[in-house]
């Protein structure tokens, strides 16, 4: 069983912009962190000119009853989407949104939708408080695993206004700087701020490290590089935040390993600025089954 409804919030065209009309995917829980994570993504759909696909996943919905009604669970279920709906239309009321709730585990539940997305978006409550485990965990699992990149969004904030989009290089193989340099430069060139380039290892000898290639890529973008070799996450949290957006690697998940590693962990806790994830550019493909296995 599966409950959607669909609220045009805009022109029906408005899905056809730049972006391909890919949807920006943010899932909610209820809690005030997951509203902040609307917030976001709100702002975002509308910076890609995309539609927003707001998910709720219920693992606490039963089944319809004999007569066809629907399980007692479900308006509480709908409470949570219809509250997230007026956040994102208080936001954003030009973005074209949609409301979902889908019984079953949060986990395979996100992957599954992310594959037909642009970008997934999760609240994160970065305080320490015992309820963050539970929450971090979907996202920790999710970002490790998520075909598509995840920013997530930590309830307390920094103040953040004209400071530039800081993208770190030199986590994952080399290969997946320029994936990241390119997400970075994107949403930096949409939010109209600069970006600097963080480099914790020497340079990979692809175009990310060109001045000229950047000019000629992103010739109204300012880009600014700083080399910090060898650094720890709690000195790159000092010379990232606040940051519009941190965007980092996501590195690299296997079956045997199915959530990020500890600098990862670390950096999701306290970073008090949204996080963007990125995936590797070379990670083994898993059939869906075999997705759903590793992350039960």
């Amino acid at each position: 069983m599966t409950t959607s409804t669909s609220t045009p919030l805009a022109r029906p065209d408005a899905a056809g912009g730049p972006d391909g009309a890919r949807e920006v995917l943010v899932g909610v829980d209820g809690s005030e962190c997951g509203l902040e994570a609307v917030r976001w993504a709100a702002r975002e759909a509308a910076r890609r000119e995309a539609p927003l696909r707001i998910l709720h996943a219920a693992p606490y919905l039963g089944q319809p009853s004999a007569d066809g009604a629907p399980p007692p669970e479900l308006p509480r279920a709908r409470r949570i989407t219809a509250q997230a709906y007026t956040v994102a239309r208080h936001t954003s009321p030009g973005v074209q949104a949609a409301t979902e709730v889908v019984p079953g585990d949060p986990v395979p539940t996100l992957l599954r939708a992310a594959a037909g997305g642009r970008l997934v978006v999760l609240g994160s409550t970065a305080t320490g408080a015992p309820d963050e485990y539970v929450r971090a965990s979907v996202t920790l699992r999710v970002a490790a695993r998520s075909p598509q990149p995840v920013v997530v969004v930590p309830r307390q904030r920094g103040t953040d206004a004209g400071r530039p989009v800081v993208a770190v290089l030199g986590v994952g193989d080399r290969d997946d700087d320029a994936a990241v340099a390119t997400f970075a430069a994107d949403a930096a060139t949409r939010s109209g701020v600069g970006l600097r380039l963080l480099r914790t290892r020497s340079a990979t000898g692809s175009w990310v490290d060109d001045a000229d290639e950047w000019r000629e890529r992103h010739p109204t973008l300012e880009v600014q590089t700083t080399d910090m070799p060898g650094l720890r996450g709690d000195q790159l949290l000092r010379a990232t935040c606040p940051t519009p957006l941190l965007v980092i690697s996501a590195g690299h998940g296997t079956l045997l390993h199915r959530d990020l590693d500890g600098p990862h962990r670390r950096l999701l806790r306290h970073c008090t600025s949204p996080m963007a994830l990125v995936p590797p550019v070379h990670r083994p493909e898993l059939e869906p089954r075999e997705e759903i296995v590793a992350l039960g």
